[in-house]
């Protein structure tokens, strides 16, 4: 398994000197709103064994992955990692310790401003954008990324206003597997066609299904009969095959949710707000589930939350009343100071009798 037992975030967006340490395989990163939650979840993205500039890349346009209209820019999007505090030296540093060996990516570098040519801008030019003259004035940034992991590996890093991601910075898909939930995902076109490429995936999203209806009992793909595009269906034992789509958002989520378990095997799942449109009903048998199926698939989550009654339902899957030292459960809160962000890191057993005794807030 692939198990973070510490992070280090030195510098990355508004978070300076986070330490989380005495990491377990459920750990819940809560806080007030704006205190940096997401930024956590991206910044241990980029944390892999078998790290390149891609998921730099990949971590920079994250939140902008929905945004099909207006979108920023890969530079906008890249230039919004770094401190704004940030003069001349800009810097991002995440560190921490994997399988008991250092790990660290950290990239430092200083915008200036450089001359594109028309073959450096063609793209722009072939879809009639807006762009002044034959030789431009763009603002870039130019810096060098340090990797460490069992050695060092030191790659140039160039960006500029008219970058795009091609394949020359294509993802490495054989890295370490970390796998990132947003908090719509979900919504994202097919599910389906993810799951069923494989048998064991098919097998856990189909458990998950059941909790929310026992008798679903299949998951397939047909063609439209208008467009011939492919619709996801789920069959169900009365009701006959039934599109996805006349299901609510929180069966969707959860196939999102059971999906990533079984593809992040023997590495990490990142799930971003995870009570998104489940209903609280549903908390006890959807977190009972996922500690099962994290087990099961040998997988570390690191979760966010704003949800109280989320917290208390992650808590209720340890049987902490009844079983002795065993607590698959850590709750970092961290919170923004202006002399950098302050972790308090809590075993789930700590946070569950506080929260018993005297109602504990867990999120302040």
């Amino acid at each position: 398994m692939g198990f973070f037992e510490e992070i280090y975030i030195e510098k990355y967006r508004g978070i300076s000197n986070l330490n989380l340490k005495n990491l377990n395989r459920i750990n819940l990163i809560v806080g007030m709103n704006n205190c940096g939650k997401t930024s956590v979840l991206e910044a241990i993205q980029l944390l892999r064994p078998k790290s390149d500039i891609g998921i730099l890349y990949k971590v920079a346009r994250q939140r902008d992955s929905l945004s099909y209209m207006n979108s920023n820019s890969l530079f906008d999007n890249f230039i919004c990692m770094f401190s704004k505090n940030d003069d001349e030296i800009k810097r991002l540093a995440v560190s921490g310790y994997y399988n008991g060996d250092r790990i660290s990516y950290d990239l430092t570098g200083t915008m200036n401003s450089v001359f594109l040519d028309a073959d450096d801008i063609k793209y722009f030019r072939n879809r009639n954008l807006d762009v002044p003259g034959d030789d431009v004035l763009v603002d870039a940034f130019d810096g060098k990324l340090r990797l460490e992991y069992m050695g060092v590996t030191e790659i140039p890093v160039q960006v500029n206003q008219y970058s795009l991601v091609t394949l020359k910075y294509a993802f490495n898909k054989y890295a370490q597997n970390i796998v990132y939930i947003s908090p719509f995902d979900h919504l994202r076109g097919s599910i389906i066609n993810k799951i069923i490429r494989n048998e064991e995936y098919k097998k856990v999203c189909l458990e998950a299904l059941k909790l929310f209806d026992p008798d679903i009992e299949d998951m397939m793909i047909f063609q439209s009969d208008t467009g011939n595009r492919p619709v996801d269906y789920l069959r169900h034992r009365t009701l006959g095959d039934m599109p996805l789509s006349s299901y609510g958002d929180g069966i969707k989520k959860v196939l999102s949710i059971s999906n990533a378990i079984a593809a992040a095997s023997g590495g990490v799942l990142l799930i971003d707000e995870i009570e998104t449109s489940i209903h609280k009903r549903f908390y006890d048998d959807i977190f009972s589930f996922l500690v099962k199926a994290s087990k099961a698939f040998d997988v570390q989550v690191f979760i966010t939350t704003h949800s109280i009654e989320a917290i208390d339902g992650i808590l209720a899957t340890q049987a902490y009343d009844s079983q002795n030292d065993q607590d698959d459960i850590c709750a970092c809160t961290i919170k923004k100071t202006p002399e950098g962000s302050l972790s308090r890191i809590l075993s789930g057993r700590e946070v569950y009798k506080n929260r018993e005794a005297f109602g504990f807030e867990v999120r302040l």
